[in-house]
């Protein structure tokens, strides 16, 4: 896993509020890719985290995150023993992550297993089906990566909504939700085209789709 190697240091210290309305209080919660534990400081204060475990690829991200999490490993997930119990788990987050792995359905199965009954994987993916990569790519036959976004040169993989639900339904976890991140601003032509066309537009416009998996 590669991700994270050319980031400054305000990229891994960034609060991904929008895990809360899946997780419950007081739970057992494992971030993948914690960077410096901004979103699990975040989560505790809010009475959702009673314990908190990083894995953060980047060492100074990863020693920060050591303030404020209770066990924090560093290194490749791909590659790491954790020491986890099966089933010792409430929630596992992996937000920006799998498309920086080899292997990102191999993970999200072993990912899975340290759930509980009742436990949630939440992952965000990119969505490949994004309307500005796709008309780059028929119109203009450009493919660019880039520092950051859907084509950042270290995304190994892409996904799309069907892709994404199959990612976690195979890891042995039942689909509760798929939502497409996208930010439409009232009355300019993409929300209007959604509008019209009964919200089925929102998938093209998407840069990511936040999906969450029950155990």
């Amino acid at each position: 896993m590669s991700a994270g190697t050319a980031q400054p240091l305000a990229y891994h210290h960034a609060v991904r509020r929008e895990v809360v309305p899946f997780l419950k209080a007081d739970s057992r919660i494992l971030e993948i890719g914690c960077g410096t534990g901004a979103t699990l400081d975040f989560l505790r204060q809010q009475g959702l985290c009673r314990w908190a475990g990083g894995v953060e690829y980047a060492p100074e991200p990863a020693e920060l995150a050591r303030k404020v999490a209770d066990q924090v490993w560093q290194g490749d997930i791909e590659g790491m023993d954790l020491g986890l119990a099966e089933g010792s788990l409430d929630a596992v987050l992996c937000l920006d992550v799998l498309e920086h792995l080899v292997n990102p359905w191999r993970t999200a199965r072993r990912l899975a297993a340290l759930l509980a009954p009742g436990g949630v994987l939440v992952a965000s993916l990119p969505n490949i089906r994004n309307d500005r990569i796709l008309r780059d790519l028929v119109l203009r036959g450009k493919w660019e990566y880039r520092d950051d976004g859907i084509l950042d040169r270290t995304h190994l993989r892409f996904f799309t909504r069907a892709s994404t639900v199959a990612l976690v339904a195979e890891a042995g976890l039942t689909v509760e939700a798929v939502q497409p991140l996208v930010h439409l601003k009232p009355w300019r032509l993409k929300w209007i085209l959604n509008r019209v066309s009964g919200g089925r537009m929102v998938d093209f416009y998407a840069t990511q789709f936040l999906v969450c998996g029950r155990r």
